[in-house]
């Protein structure tokens, strides 16, 4: 994608990204930033249709429902339906970050309409308003507070980690790039999201991967949530046989093997079908 053919608003915010982080100021760079813009749009269009919500133009204050909005600095902005009050989300994306800058509020609710092209401005918390509205994606009506709450969140994760992950892709320090899906990486982010030490972070998860350890060394048929389901299966003991190599035609002995057991990973149809929505240009690898 061109640099001078993306919307005026997001070639100034990259200008200034340019300046303020002293990154290269030539048309191959602003190329390449143009092309990022354009492949974190093809995410987020992705994600939306994976967890069935519609992209809109504009949204009234008083629509209950949850909503994800992708704004023109690239940062995305989660607001879970309405009950008494929303809960909102903001994650800014920096280039050289690996864990995004979040701001969150428990209690808000939205001030005006989210539109394209306006900030999205709420009532009370640390966040009084966005940048301008890029894209909005709403959820459907008709499914219950606690589904959209989970789509949400799911999006959410999804969207912030896919665009930290091709933020790598143009990061200068080829050497340095952050390290992302590491032990240490996903503890930083959960520290940062949840407002925890990352010791405690790791200490959570070193505990729960221990819990799914030890249920599957017990023989229990181990939940992984969404994923699907890990467990031991026994192989029989095979006997001593005689084959012949396929190219030389020579015989070979193959040596017993006693019985064992190995482990089993059981995807669930959840995970196949949303693997296979995905394409392969699609994972930025």
């Amino acid at each position: 994608m061109i640099f001078n053919d993306l919307p005026e608003q997001i070639q100034l915010h990259m200008q200034s990204l340019i300046k303020s982080s002293k990154l290269p100021d030539n048309e191959d760079f602003k190329t390449l930033l143009a092309d990022t813009w354009n492949r974190k749009c093809l995410l987020f269009e992705q994600q939306v249709k994976i967890l069935e919500m519609e992209i809109i133009s504009s949204m009234k204050a008083e629509d209950p429902r949850g909503v994800i909005v992708l704004t023109y600095s690239g940062s995305i902005v989660s607001i879970n339906p309405k009950e008494n009050s929303r809960e909102v989300e903001y994650s800014s994306i920096h280039l050289r970050s690996d864990v995004p800058k979040t701001v969150s509020i428990l209690a808000t609710n939205i001030e005006g309409n989210i539109e394209f092209g306006k900030a999205v401005k709420f009532s009370s918390g640390q966040l009084k308003k966005t940048s301008a509205a890029y894209m909005i994606a709403v959820c459907k009506k008709n499914i219950s507070i606690e589904k959209q709450k989970e789509r949400i969140r799911e999006g959410t994760i999804y969207l912030t980690n896919g665009f930290m992950k091709i933020n790598r892709s143009i990061h200068l320090d080829k050497i340095n790039i952050p390290d992302q899906f590491t032990g240490k990486s996903m503890s930083r982010y959960i520290a940062k999201k949840h407002n925890i030490t990352g010791t405690l972070a790791k200490r959570i998860i070193d505990d729960y991967l221990l819990l799914v350890e030890t249920g599957m060394m017990l023989g229990e048929n181990i939940p992984l949530g969404r994923i699907g389901r890990l467990s031991l299966k026994r192989k029989d003991a095979q006997k001593a046989r005689i084959i012949r190599h396929p190219e030389t035609g020579e015989e070979i002995t193959v040596k017993a093997k006693p019985p064992v057991s190995v482990p089993k990973i059981s995807f669930s149809k959840y995970i196949k079908e949303k693997a296979a929505g995905i394409n392969e240009d699609d994972t930025m690898v």
